[in-house]
């Protein structure tokens, strides 16, 4: 498994280096109606966005963490208290 993880790591490295070699032009990002404006390498753009989605996919997985352990709590009150019930027949 740990090979497998070194390899992935690897193969990732080596695809943001070539993202990085091929995309160095010099671009303008702006944010038309506001007066932002920012001039970085095309690759920053890439991994800017590429760190962005995996943020939100981070949020959403805990979001979703959260409901779900709050439905496990809900249910397991409701089984403590059922067999409560049957004990005390």
């Amino acid at each position: 498994m740990r090979f497998i993880s070194y390899a992935a790591f690897i193969l990732f490295t080596i695809f943001c280096i070539i993202i990085a070699v091929s995309n160095g032009d010099i671009v303008n990002f702006s944010l038309a109606p506001l007066p932002i404006n920012i001039s970085m390498p095309a690759y920053m753009l890439v991994f800017i966005g590429i760190l962005l989605g995996l943020l939100g996919g981070w949020m959403v997985s805990i979001l979703s963490g959260i409901r779900h352990a709050r439905r496990h709590r809900i249910a397991n009150k409701k089984i403590q208290e059922l067999e409560k019930q049957i004990r005390n027949k």
